[in-house]
């Protein structure tokens, strides 16, 4: 599908959801349908526990049965309060890898002088390959950047050049607003990255809950674009009007067939987050796991 067609497809088509992958009912997930290697959580469902107490936390995120974890919050030589490292060593002691943290870049990141990242950009993304990572991911763009697409294309594509340098991959990771906001040309968010990013540098992580808010179908940007999207967030939407967040299972999200096409997503990493709760934080990224699992 060319570039002509797969923007028509996005403008004209029923990529909605309403028909397809989302329903008022429940879809139990069939694990034998899809293989899941990588099950991970994103750090963020369970902020309040590890800023009260990340070392606990840990724990008890491994006596659940995670196995790894996306961090976020990496700043000025610490994350979760703690040096890099320390981190890095705490998941260690626990058995738990970091495949992914979250990473945020600006144009105060970009030297326009030298048409590159800056130092002080290169050297954070050096510090965070150098705990084992396999990617380093965008998660948000403000307002102000969001209006400044085509400099952020470029900021990413620079990025993923770096970070391939440094044994790593750059990724994005979606809101909703990239499927209902457009950029100079007409051409939404979505379609400025993933057609003015080079797909061997910069890679997708789809958060299925957003793109579902939207009224997209995952499965429709499966096809269009096959093999961009490594990496997914997984949380599920509860039926009611606000459509919030809720535990995997519980919701109205057809997981099970948005995953029979993992491999033709490129799918490697399915990583749960949570934000909203019904009870609180652990219980909640608890009760995910267990409903991904198809657990009781």
């Amino acid at each position: 599908m060319n570039y002509t067609d797969r923007r028509k497809f996005l403008k004209t088509s029923s990529l909605a959801l309403a028909a397809s992958a989302i329903s008022s009912f429940k879809f139990p997930l069939n694990l034998k349908d899809y293989t899941v290697s990588h099950l991970g959580l994103q750090l963020w469902s369970v902020r309040d526990a590890m800023a009260q107490d990340a070392k606990n936390t840990i724990a008890s995120l491994r006596q659940m049965g995670y196995r790894e974890v996306e961090g976020f919050g990496y700043a000025d030589g610490k994350i979760f309060g703690m040096p890099l490292r320390d981190y890095a060593m705490l998941l260690r002691d626990n058995d738990i890898s970091t495949p992914s943290i979250h990473h945020p870049l600006t144009t105060n990141d970009w030297d326009s002088s030298s048409k590159d990242l800056k130092d002080s950009t290169k050297r954070a993304l050096d510090d965070l390959a150098g705990i084992g990572l396999k990617y380093i991911v965008m998660p948000w763009m403000d307002e102000d950047h969001r209006k400044r697409i085509p400099e952020m294309v470029n900021i990413f594509n620079a990025a993923g050049k770096y970070c391939k340098s440094a044994g790593v991959k750059f990724g994005y990771h979606n809101h909703d607003f990239e499927y209902t906001m457009r950029g100079p040309d007409g051409r939404l968010l979505i379609e400025w990255i993933l057609h003015e990013t080079d797909p061997s540098l910069v890679t997708m992580e789809m958060d299925m809950y957003w793109v579902s808010f939207a009224k997209y179908n995952p499965v429709d940007m499966f096809r269009i674009y096959p093999g961009r999207w490594e990496l997914c967030h997984v949380k599920d939407m509860a039926n009611t009007e606000k459509r919030e967040t809720i535990e995997v299972g519980d919701g109205v999200i057809d997981f099970s067939t948005i995953f029979k096409s993992s491999s033709q997503a490129g799918l490697k990493y399915y990583i749960i987050e949570l934000e909203n709760y019904r009870t609180n934080s652990m219980d909640g990224v608890n009760k995910a796991r267990k409903g991904f699992l198809g657990l009781k």
